[in-house]
Order: structure tokens, then sequence, then C-alpha cells
């Protein structure tokens, strides 16, 4: 593919000094930055150093290196030499490891994870509440709440306060703050302040942290800017390696994340992102307005890529349209600079890859009478989709997990194929799952229907899908006979292990099962002769000690010849339950196989990890179900963005706001909006205003951002709605004024 107009300009141009390439969605910044890369190594600019590229995902590292790989290749350079492609947290353990001493850790020390992070932040506040009871509970507005009621709110509390404690300890390192100076700089507050109570909880989560060997990813970053600037001779030596340092979506970077990369640079610094999508600052302390700045700075040169071949030139109306709409026509003046005045351009009729061209507007909006029914009726025009168009993907965004829920049940409930993008998902825990079945049958091997579980799940899978059909499409479209028979085997064999003594299958005497206790059809079925085929192996895991249960995990990963992939998965699984077990000597096999099975289980963090470095490609004919928030760095020839009413996306100061905790008292009902102004006030001494403004403000302007993603995601039909429920109640929900705006909009254009 050719160089479009600002990607031609940093290829030939930029050698060095402060650069930003500010990059529309589509607009191909990593195949630009890849052969920027490749192009700078071949004229051996960089040397004796290399190029460091620091983006975000695992999975955009793959592709990374993949994409330099080709380019390196195609100018005739063979090998990976020459850059080094790494999260931030990848190229800050490798800083850490250098000079583990300066942090008070051994060579040893691990990386937690999220489920130890939650059991050690909540052990932390445990230990801090037993002496802060009543300033624990003082937020409560207990007045109006019944002493059962408050009950569940003094638990729920405690959930939320775990949470919003991490998040301001995270803030502190953040600012290169550690617990005996946050604690100094917050101890004139007074008793009720949130932050007060965070920088105390801050020292006991440290601890806890380094008793147990951990660093978490706020330590990382903090930590190596600790090194980095206690050791000079460490700095330049990382300078020296890195002769160029490139930040990928920088939208999303963080202070100290900024700090770190220009230390390193030295002066070649080279940042790329869109600061209209920078849509995480509600759950992290990312600011998109370092990117802001960055590009605003004289010193720097700027190429704006604005050119995109994405979507048809309809969805590229649209998005251009909402960006004109928000800066000059946003109810709430101070969102109007929410999103940039950066303006796709469709690709000029020469260009190799031509914007996608349908004989019809393809985008259309609609309002329905509750969620329920919007959940249903999306659904079914995504279903009619797959029916007229089986080569094309198709995405179903919605805007918090609850929703997500309610469009799965529906998917579920009429066999429809789908990938849902969360660390819940079956296809990420497959592997999860699978351990779960074999575990849950040894823990209870008389119980035939778990035999059977086990056997169709992990072990005749494959052999008895019957193509990418489901149950429904063969009843629904007359399935041939083999398609049937298949099913048929399947509903057989369930149907006979759940009342057939599964002793006498394993263990049958004379060495073998009576044909005569077995259905005549079931006996000629291939399944059954498979399903023979593996009881030596059913054996051989019964037989197993199962006294050492990781070591049992790990064998049964041998067994279902798992890859490298699942392998590792299997592993973190046997580690983290030797750990449980040891913590909690009367857990059992079945409380392992309950936990594995399900949805929400500890472990879908780890798999979503893995599954997150082989990155996600959507499939034609299998509807993505994701949140809007999941769905950036993706796109889709169909996409639905569901949800868009007024609470989900707000639009005016007096909007409902999600966020906020109806448990609290007033004052402290959007208690990260508080943390964030006192956190401004103490520590920079910048804050004024009302901080429960501001954060409307700021959620507003996220939400912008958030639906210009969504809207961006399409690349051929385009579909928004939501909801006018509750008409005239107390509890009304009505759309969105965004969703209104887009519709007048629409109707004009598919008018014309």
């Amino acid at each position: 593919m050719g160089l479009r107009k600002g990607q031609k300009e940093l290829v030939e141009d930029y050698r060095g000094g402060y650069c930003a390439v500010p990059a529309i969605p589509g607009g191909g910044k990593t195949y630009c930055l890849s052969v920027w890369a490749a192009h700078m190594i071949a004229m051996g600019i960089p040397k004796p150093g290399k190029i460091l590229i620091v983006t975000y995902m695992n999975s955009a590292v793959n592709n990374f290196k993949q994409r330099i790989s080709a380019e390196l290749q195609r100018l005739g350079i063979q090998g990976n030499k020459g850059y080094f492609v790494s999260t931030i947290h990848g190229l800050c353990l490798q800083i850490i490891k250098e000079k583990p001493d300066h942090i008070i850790a051994n060579e040893e020390f691990g990386i937690v994870d999220e489920v130890t992070k939650v059991q050690i932040i909540n052990s932390a506040v445990d230990e801090w509440s037993r002496g802060n009871e009543r300033r624990l509970a003082f937020f409560i507005d207990e007045q109006n709440f019944s002493s059962n009621k408050l009950n569940d709110i003094y638990k729920t509390w405690h959930d939320k306060f775990c949470g919003l404690v991490l998040g301001a300890i995270g803030d502190f390192k953040c600012r290169g703050i550690g617990p005996q100076e946050a604690l100094q700089k917050c101890r004139s507050l007074p008793a009720n302040s949130f932050l007060k109570c965070a920088s105390e909880v801050y020292g006991l989560y440290d601890r806890k942290l380094k008793i147990s060997g951990f660093l978490d990813f706020d330590d990382m970053l903090y930590s190596s800017k600790k090194i980095l600037l206690e050791d000079a001779g460490l700095l330049e030596k990382y300078q020296k390696k890195y002769t160029f340092v490139c930040e990928d979506e920088a939208q999303d970077s963080n202070l100290i994340q900024s700090e770190i990369l220009t230390m390193l640079a030295n002066g070649n610094l080279l940042r790329v992102g869109d600061s209209n999508q920078a849509i995480c600052g509600s759950f992290s302390n990312s600011d998109f307005t370092l990117f802001k700045s960055f590009c605003e700075n004289p010193s720097t040169t700027v190429y704006n890529i604005t050119q995109s071949s994405r979507n048809t030139k309809d969805i590229i109306n649209l998005a251009n349209y909402f960006v004109r709409y928000v800066r000059e026509q946003h109810p709430v003046l101070e969102c109007r600079d929410s999103l940039l005045p950066q303006y796709i351009e469709p690709v000029s009729d020469d260009d190799e890859r031509s914007n996608p061209v349908i004989n019809e507007y393809g985008i259309k909006t609609g309002v329905f009478p509750s969620w329920p029914d919007e959940a249903r009726r999306i659904v079914k025009k995504a279903e009619e989709f797959i029916n007229l168009y089986p080569d094309k993907t198709i995405a179903i965004l919605a805007p918090s997990a609850w929703k997500i829920k309610e469009i799965v049940k529906i998917l579920d409930s009429w066999d429809l194929p789908y990938e849902q993008l969360d660390n819940s998902s079956p296809e990420k825990n497959k592997t999860v799952r699978m351990l779960g079945r074999v575990i849950d049958y040894i823990a209870y091997p008389e119980d035939g229907e778990k035999l059977a579980n086990m056997m169709l799940e992990c072990f005749l899978t494959e052999r008895y899908d019957a193509g990418d059909k489901t149950l429904k499409d063969m009843e629904d479209n007359c399935a041939s006979y083999e398609d049937e028979k298949k099913i048929d085997q399947k509903k057989m064999l369930l149907s006979f292990l759940k009342r057939y003594p599964t002793e006498n299958i394993l263990y049958p005497k004379g060495g073998e099962i009576n044909h005569r206790d077995v259905p005549k059809d079931l006996l000629d079925s291939k399944i059954w002769s498979d399903f023979l085929s593996y009881m030596d192996l059913v054996r051989e895991l019964l037989e197993f000690p199962d006294t050492i249960v990781e070591k049992l995990i790990l064998y049964i990963s041998e067994k279902l010849k798992f890859g490298r992939e699942e392998r590792a998965i299997a592993q973190k699984v046997a580690g983290d339950v030797r750990y449980l077990m040891n913590r909690s000597p009367a857990w059992r096999m079945g409380d392992l196989a309950l936990e594995l099975l399900s949805p929400k289980n500890m472990f879908n963090y780890f798999a979503g990890v893995v599954w997150e470095l082989k990155g996600y490609e959507p499939r034609p004919g299998v509807i993505t179900v994701a949140t809007y928030h999941k769905s950036k760095g993706l796109e889709w020839d169909v996409v639905f963005l569901t949800g868009l009413n007024y609470a989900d996306f707000p639009v005016t100061l007096k909007d409902k706001f999600i966020g906020e905790y109806w448990f609290l008292k007033e004052e402290y009902k959007n208690p990260q909006a508080v943390i964030k102004a006192e956190m401004q006030k103490k520590i920079e001494g910048s804050f004024s205003g009302d901080p429960l403004v501001k954060a409307k403000i700021e959620t507003i302007s996220e939400k912008a951002r958030l639906l210009y993603v969504g809207i961006t995601r399409a690349k051929q039909y385009l579909f928004l709605s939501g909801e006018h429920s509750n008409q005239g109640k107390r509890n009304e929900v009505i759309p969105c004024q965004y969703l209104m705006e887009i519709k007048k909009f629409i109707d004009q254009e598919d008018g014309r």
C-alpha cells in the first residue's frame, strides 16, 4: 500500500527531534510508523542504537513486529535488529531488573495479577478499617436507610472504597509520590477526607505487596522513573541503546509514562495518537491533554494523517458532522473542546485501497420502548444481516456489562454464533472451562452427566460439531441427514451416561461393557466407538494422585494436548491453586471445579491476557459483542451502537450520571471526583470550582469521544439506537441528545 498525505511526509522527512502525528481513525498509523522505522533502519540512521516503539496492548506489540519485519524484508534486509517493540510495562520491567536493589526488591520479585491485587487491597482496607469504622461509615447517608438496608450498603461501600483507594494510590504513584510522602502531604487534611484515608491505606497496601514479593503495574512506572533519576549511568545507557523513542496511542498516556519516555528519548521523541479517541480517563490515570500539549509545543514538528479508507463516505460525513456539532453546538460550553477539529477525508479515487461503496444509504437510527425490546430488535436485525451477507463482519456494541449480558442471553436463546470481548467470554475462557470439566468429573466420578459434559466439551467436540451450523440452524433449515445424525449421537450419548452407572463403563465386569445395556442406535454410532477409545485416558486421569492438585492440573493440560497459550493458562491456574489451598486447607476438588466453571472465575483475567496476545480478528458470520471501550482499535462491516440514552451518554449537566453512588451523602456522591479535586488542590495547588460539576463535564466530554469511537468502527453499515421507557414516570429513560441530533442529520442526508 502506498503512503498517503501525512504518512509520506513522516517517512521521508522526520529524522530527529520532537515529532507528533495526530491520526484520524483508520488512518493507518501502525502501517505508517512501521514503514518509517524500517526505512530509518535501512538507512542506518539509528545506529549505533535502536528504535524503541512503546504501545499499550501485547497484540499491538506483535502487530508492529510483524509489520516492521515484513517491510524490512521488502527492502532486502533480513533479521529483526535495529528496533525493539514493547508495552510500557515491559520496558519498565527491563529497567527494574537492571537495578532491583534501588527499590528494595530482590531479583525474584513478581508482577501482581489483578486477582491477587484485589485480595491485597481488600486486606489492607480491612486492617485500616478496624480502627476507622466510623470514618468509613461517615460518607454514607445513614439517616435515609433502615438498619437492614444499611448492612448491605456497608458491604457494597467497602468494595467500592477498595477500588477508590486503589485508584488514588495509582494517582500518587503517577505523580512519583511514595507512601511516606503521601502520608505527610495529607496530614493536614480533615479526618473525613477521601484522600487522607487513601494515604493511610497506601502504606499498608505497599507493605503487603512487598512482603508478598510483588510489584503492581503502577509500581513499575514509579520505580522505573525513580531508578532513572537516581542512576545517571543507567539513564545514559538506555539513551544510547534507544536513539529514537516512539509512543503509540499517545492520547492514552499518563504523566509518569510521558516523563519516562521523554527522559529516554533524549530529544528524539515521536508520539502518535488521536485525541478524539481518548476514552480511558474515567477508569485510569491517563491524561489526553498531554498529547494535545505536545502537539501544540512550538518545538514539535507535526504531521497530520487525515485520510482513511476504512469507512464509506456516508459514515465519514456522519463522523465529521458529529465533531462539528460538538465543537459548535454542544449545550455545555466547557465540552466544546472535547473533540478536536480533526476531520476525516476519504482517500483519492486512484488509491489502491479505496473507501467501501454500497448501493444504499447505510446509516439508520431507532428508538425502542424498553432496553429488552431494543436488545431483541437489534439481535434480530443482526441475524438478518448474517443471512443476507454471510461474508460480512458484524458487531453489537453496548455501553455497560449488564446490557452486554442481556444481548448475550438473547444470542444464546436463539443459538446465534457470537464472540464476546470481555474476560468472561466463552472463547477466552475455553481453556479454563476445559480444566474445570475434567476436575469436576474427577471430583465426582460417579456422576454420569459430569462424565458426559467432560467428554463432549473436551474430547468429542470438533469431531461432532456440524460445521458452523447450530442446532437451531439445522432445525429451522432442514439440516442434512449427516448433520442430524451427529446431533442425535450427542443426545444419545448424554442420555445414556446420565442414567448408566459410570463404574460399569470404566471398570466393567469381565472387562467389557454389556452390549445389551447400550441402546442399539448408540452402539452402532461412531460417537460410541470414539467414546470408548478415550476410556483408557479417562482411567489415567482418575487414577492420577490428586493430593498435589497443581501437578494434576499440569497433567490434565498434557493429556488434553494444550498448545503454548493454553499451557501458560494451565500453569497459572496451577500456581494460583497451590496458593489458594495453602491459605484455605478446607478447599476441595469440587470447590475448584465450581470456581473454574463459573463465568466470573478468578482465573479469567490471566486467560484474557493470554488471549489478547493473539489479538482479535472479527470473523464473517459471527457477531462480536463488546462494550464501546473494547471496540477501540477494531473495525467491522456492520456495527450496531446500542444504549444511546441520557444516562449512558449524558449531554447536559442535568442528565443522569451513572458513576454516582446513591447511598452516599450528597457532597460525596461522586467520590472519584472528590479525590481528584483533593489531589489537585493538595498536591498540585491548582484546583478551583465545584469538583462534582467538573467531574460531570469530564464525563460528558469523554462520552462524546466514546460515541465518536463507536461511529468510526463501522465500515459499511451503521445502526444507532436508544430507548424511551417509563414515560412520564420518575424513572423515565430518554434517548440521549446526540442520538436525536444524529437522526436529524441522517434523515436529511438519506433524503437527498
